[in-house]
Formats: C-alpha cells, sequence, structure tokens
C-alpha cells in the first residue's frame, strides 16, 4: 500500500481519535491509576464475493499509477492553509502589503500552482475511481477559488476571508477522503491500516506520550 495514503489516513484518522479522547470526562483520582490497555480495531475479515473481487482488482490496476494524487493534493492544501494563518498574523500587525504577508501568500500560490499542474492534471485523475475523482474536482475548485482571492488581494479582511474558506475546505475535503477511503480499501490495506492506527493510537494515550 502506497506509504502516504497510510500516513494520510492515520493522519486523518487520528485527529478524530484524538478529539474523541479529548471530550472523554477525567477519570477520578485513584492511588494507582490502571495501566492503559493498548487499543485494539476491528477490521473485518470477511471474503469479497467473486464479482467485488474483479471489480477491485481493476480498480487496483486503473488507480495503481496515481494512487497518491489526492493525498498529495491534501499536502498542498494543508500546506497553503499554514501559510495563510501565518499571513494572517503578520497582517494583523504589519498590514496586507507587509513583505512577510506577500511572500507567504506567495508561496502559497505555488504550492497550489503544483497541484493543479502536477498532482491534479487530467492524466492523473481521469482514471480514478468516480468517488476519489469528485474529491479532486473539489480540490482544484478550492485551489481555483483560493488563487482568485490571493491575486486580487488588497484588504485584511479579504486575506481572512480567503484563509478561513481554505481552511475549511482542506478540513472538509480530507475527512471525505478519509471516510470514503476505507470502504474502497482491500482486505490487506485494511490490515495494514489497522497496525499503523493502533500504533498511533496507543502513542496517544500512552503514559509520558
Amino acid at each position: 500500500m502506497n506509504i502516504q495514503v497510510v500516513a494520510l489516513l492515520v493522519q486523518e484518522g487520528s485527529k478524530v481519535l484524538t478529539q474523541l479522547l479529548q471530550m472523554r470526562p477525567p477519570r477520578s483520582a485513584t492511588p494507582e491509576a490502571p495501566t492503559p490497555t493498548p487499543i485494539t480495531l476491528e477490521t473485518s475479515n470477511a471474503e469479497p464475493a467473486a464479482s467485488s473481487t474483479l471489480e477491485t482488482r481493476d480498480k487496483n490496476k486503473a488507480t495503481s499509477i496515481v494512487a497518491g494524487c489526492v493525498p498529495c493534493a491534501l499536502g498542498h492544501l494543508g500546506t497553503c492553509t499554514g501559510l495563510l494563518n501565518e499571513a494572517m498574523r503578520f497582517a494583523r500587525s504589519d498590514g496586507v502589503a507587509s513583505t512577510e504577508v506577500i511572500q507567504r501568500a506567495n508561496m502559497c500560490l505555488d504550492e497550489l500552482n503544483a497541484m493543479e499542474r502536477v498532482d491534479l492534471r487530467p492524466e492523473m485523475i481521469a482514471n480514478l475511481p468516480e468517488w476519489e475523482k469528485e474529491i479532486a474536482n473539489k480540490a482544484l475548485d478550492q485551489s481555483r477559488a483560493t488563487r482568485h482571492g490571493l491575486e486580487g488581494l488588497s484588504s485584511i479582511d479579504g486575506l481572512e476571508k480567503t484563509a478561513a474558506d481554505m481552511q475549511t475546505a482542506r478540513q472538509a475535503i480530507g475527512v471525505s477522503w478519509f471516510k470514503q477511503k476505507i470502504p474502497h480499501m482491500t482486505p490487506d490495506e485494511k490490515t495494514d491500516l489497522k497496525k499503523h492506527a493502533e500504533e498511533h493510537i496507543n502513542e496517544i494515550i500512552s503514559p509520558g506520550g
């Protein structure tokens, strides 16, 4: 399984799990806190029907070359989100014409251009399954909207709206990809993800971690 896909699945899933862990009510104080039991994730071992197995194999062949296209796009969107958040901090103190703001806006534009021209160029998404192609197109739509916002940037309010829209879209696209990727994974991919996810979750809840 593509390591970028595994890494992104664990990253997106761990965000949700971390939020759930933070929402748990605090434990009552006890003389000796019990050692937390490592978490295990249930995975279905049921074999798919013959027809669905063939369909899965065909999809794997179709996406074997471009499997990293959407995860890489999410990386570009995430980097751009961070840059715009930094730009907002400088804009509040130095104004939207600040060199720091302009530099970060330009770096964000570079990220978006790379995503559109490399990771999500037509031949990279043409053979994706429909569910993943839809996500890729949403990423492209957000990229274009952000580029237009930055190219016409003239005020702090405009930068703030562009940054907020980008962050909202990045989260929504990431969650959508994560939720839809898992049902389309092969049994081997699910087992691999389960292993990585358990290791990551146990690092979060382990004492002193």
